[in-house]
């Protein structure tokens, strides 16, 4: 994208076409940032994904808009694309900041310095209402902060458009930094807030269209957004490499760099002590020649794209289980997968509609609205089975004219433990009161990778090391595997459990999951073992007690 020359220093306010092409660059800029804002997480962990759900979200919000001739029309189909593509819980929020910007921008034909300050205003107070219990050193002061900033530069004399809107972007930047100082969490992480620094980036990309400056941001990547079920497009081909890289002193953004111009769909993270790589492209052989000059190649997944696509599109056209005759009941329900195994567990214990989704490919309003229109019955439960699917599930009771309830499942086995407990011939509130009843007996831990060295509630993490979560929150990190499964294993009173399940990862062997299951059997002798393929990425083992 060009810089915008036709917007000019002289600009005393906007039509139509001219918000929208500033909301389409603000979209192209934090595209480009997106892999930065993702590293923001608090937690280490490989599926930071602020920034593309942000991106996602914004970049959907525009592509379907026509520049037509008022600022309030297009702030209008703005808000609704924004509402009905929003993904993940930052991408929801931004999707009321374009609301509230829209209710400020109504009735205007254009807009000035007044009306710029009006509707940030009504940005933040919509941004607020969207969150049941608002947190302040989140995007939420951030914009706050922003609007309030936009309103006393419009008290100087001879403010302009511009002048409103740079100090705007500069009252964002000065809030996120001072995030760290209002949330414990961010101070002891080394990081800013992710869903600010996006909120930041909208605005200044904004800002740059208006001055007519560059969009091109050469030295960040964007970041590859990653999709549900089949994660390979039509046109993909060749072969799909993954694989982890560490050593000492690595030239992290020289290989990056390296790697990103050997193929496409690059999403590469990491330091100079530990790399994650996942990339497109032809020659697989010539991106491990090219690393392993630099340190030592780990867990090497090389896939045909072609065979890969072709398999699942047969798996997804063969009849299973799940797919003979359902039952005959008014209540639909719609469950969120994060893997293939989750999502043959749903479809088995009748869910009406499987959506693919959870960490690192949070689906948006729109994909979770359309699986519940298809079912027939007029009466929809969701299961969102990620806390950052929640928001996006909760939006779409405003879209239907479905009757929708939102169990608020914050992990896959949460959601088998609702379905577990789902009565065909119960009525919705009894089900509701069932099922939510049920998620509560669960403890899930989750096992994966540190991507950098962090301080969370206590715990200490390098890079590269085995970290372990209980129910969402960070509790254990060390160089060995199994020493982190076996103090999860203790936090979880197995002693008053009478069901474990090892849901095991796409990149973790049948073979593995099932000697662990055997470990856990040996040390917990009255505890009922059970493995089953969830096919997550990243997260080598899912445990469910219960």
């Amino acid at each position: 994208m060009e810089s915008q020359s036709s917007a000019g220093q002289n600009t005393t306010s906007w039509d139509g076409p001219q918000l929208l092409a500033a909301f389409r660059a603000a979209a192209h800029w934090l595209e480009q940032h997106a892999a930065e804002v993702n590293a923001l997480n608090v937690f280490p962990v490989p599926d930071g994904d602020t920034g593309t759900n942000m991106s996602l979200t914004l970049s959907g919000a525009t592509k379907d808009v026509s520049a037509e001739t008022s600022v309030a029309a297009v702030a209008e189909r703005v808000k609704y694309w924004a509402m009905m593509r929003g993904r993940g819980n930052s991408g929801i929020i931004l999707s009321q900041v374009l609301r509230g910007l829209a209710q400020g921008l109504e009735g205007h034909t254009r807009m000035g310095a007044p009306e710029l300050a009006a509707a940030l205003h009504q940005a933040s107070l919509a941004a607020y209402r969207a969150v049941l219990k608002p947190v302040e050193g989140t995007m939420l002061t951030v914009m706050r902060e922003a609007s309030e900033a936009a309103t006393a530069a419009l008290a100087v004399p001879q403010a302009t458009l511009i002048s409103v809107l740079a100090a705007t972007v500069e009252g964002a930047r000065a809030s996120v930094d001072r995030t760290p100082t209002l949330l414990k969490t961010l101070r002891d992480a080394g990081v800013v807030d992710s869903g600010g620094e996006g909120l930041f980036l909208v605005l200044e990309g904004m800002l740059r269209y208006a001055r007519g400056e560059s969009l091109e941001y050469t030295t960040a990547e964007p970041a590859a957004a990653m999709v549900f079920d089949d994660i390979h497009g039509p046109d993909d081909f060749g072969y799909c490499a993954n694989f982890i890289l560490r050593g000492q002193g690595m030239p992290y953004e020289q290989i990056r760099a390296t790697l990103a111009g050997m193929g496409q769909s690059a999403v590469i993270v990491g330091d100079d002590t530990l790399i994650k790589a996942h990339i497109h492209l032809l020659r697989p052989g010539e991106a491990l020649n090219y690393v392993v000059d630099f340190g030592a190649l780990e867990q090497i997944e090389i896939t045909n794209m072609d065979v890969q696509r072709e398999q699942l599109h047969q798996q997804a056209a063969t009849p299973t289980p799940a797919e003979q005759p359902t039952l005959d009941t008014t209540i639909g329900v719609v469950a969120v997968a994060p893997g293939p195994g989750f999502a043959t567990l749903f479809r088995n214990l009748q869910a009406g509609a499987v959506v693919g989704g959870g960490q690192t490919m949070n689906p948006s309003t729109e994909d979770l609205l359309a699986a519940i229109e298809q079912l027939p019955q007029n009466e929809v439960i969701v299961l969102p089975n990620n806390s950052n699917v929640i928001m996006a599930a909760r939006q779409t009771a405003s879209l239907s004219q479905k009757q929708i309830e939102v169990l608020p499942t914050k992990t896959a086995p949460q959601g088998i433990a609702a379905m577990l407990s789902f009565n065909y011939q119960a009525g919705l509130a009894e089900n509701i009161r069932a099922m939510s009843s049920a998620m509560q007996q669960i403890h899930t831990a989750e096992v994966t990778t540190a991507v950098r060295d962090a301080a969370v509630d206590g715990v200490e993490v390098r890079a590269g090391q085995t970290i372990g979560l209980l129910d969402g929150d960070l509790v254990a990190a060390n160089d060995e595997r199994q020493a982190v499964i076996n103090d999860l294993l203790g936090r979880m009173n197995l002693d008053d459990c009478e069901i474990l399940t090892v849901y095991y990862g796409a990149d973790t062997s049948a073979d593995d999951a099932t000697a662990l299951s055997e470990q856990i059997e040996a040390q917990f002798p009255e505890l009922e073992v059970e493995v089953q393929s969830g096919g997550q990425p990243l997260y080598e083992y899912i445990l469910s007690a219960e």
